[in-house]
């Protein structure tokens, strides 16, 4: 974790991974390779930002509720990608001391799917020393929707006031009670959430770049570190000089 005599440095990052299939059209191939290739990157950039830059929590935006309503074939490619290779992150992030966790809904995903991602949290429980979240089958709406229900089902039960329910009661309740997003990277060009982590982001700074998320380097996301350094903070009060 930094201190506060290092640089102005990020505790948790996000980045919306957008790009990959048209880093495949550019190259007129198929869209699986564009993912293949993307994956890629995720498993570089994960290592890179939590392993060797001491970024505490990474969350990555991999596949939207939205997503779902793609070509079945492409879908059912990503779910192959996500079963068969998302534990090789999981070994690497275990020997690095980091944990892994996902965010998003359980439902609508294959068992295989989800037996890979139960493996991975179970086997870096215990980890403290950094945190990559996953963000599959997720969307802001349908997060607050479910914390929302939650609370509600406990102000029913007669275990939770009205009166009591403030912003800590709803963090808790959201998939995964993480500090808040302090810088928030979208790749491609495109320039708006899409969705991601709305509550997280409440005074994110947003950093966009045209590059595609298969050519995002280290140095790329380098390069987003020190724009955000270069950030001036006011989190709705006045500028700290």
């Amino acid at each position: 974790m930094p201190n506060a005599n290092e640089p102005r440095f990020p505790t948790h990052v996000a980045i919306i991974v957008d790009g990959n299939r048209r880093w495949a059209k550019q190259r007129m191939l198929p869209v699986s390779v564009g993912h293949k290739a993307g994956f890629d990157r995720l498993r570089e950039i994960t290592r890179y930002a939590v392993g060797d830059r001491g970024v505490f929590v990474l969350s990555l935006y991999v596949f939207s509720t939205e997503n779902f309503s793609r070509d079945a074939k492409e879908v059912g490619y990503l779910m192959d990608l996500f079963a068969n290779n998302f534990r090789t992150i999981a070994d690497e992030m275990n020997e690095r001391g980091c944990k892994v966790l996902f965010s998003g809904r359980r439902e609508g995903l294959q068992q295989r799917v989800l037996d890979a991602m139960d493996y991975m949290m179970d086997l870096t429980k215990d980890n403290e020393k950094g945190i990559v979240n996953f963000c599959l089958n997720y969307g802001s709406h349908a997060e607050l929707t479910d914390a929302t229900r939650a609370i509600a089902a406990e102000v029913k039960a007669g275990t939770l006031e009205p009166e009591a329910i403030d912003e800590k009661v709803i963090e808790k309740h959201l998939y995964r009670d993480l500090p808040p997003v302090d810088l928030m990277i979208r790749t491609s060009g495109e320039e708006r959430l899409s969705n991601f982590l709305l509550w997280q982001c409440a005074y994110a700074e947003f950093y966009f770049t045209d590059t595609l998320f298969p050519d995002f380097t280290k140095e790329c996301f380098d390069k987003a570190l020190a724009e955000y350094a270069r950030r001036d903070r006011r989190m709705g009060g006045n500028t700290k000089k």
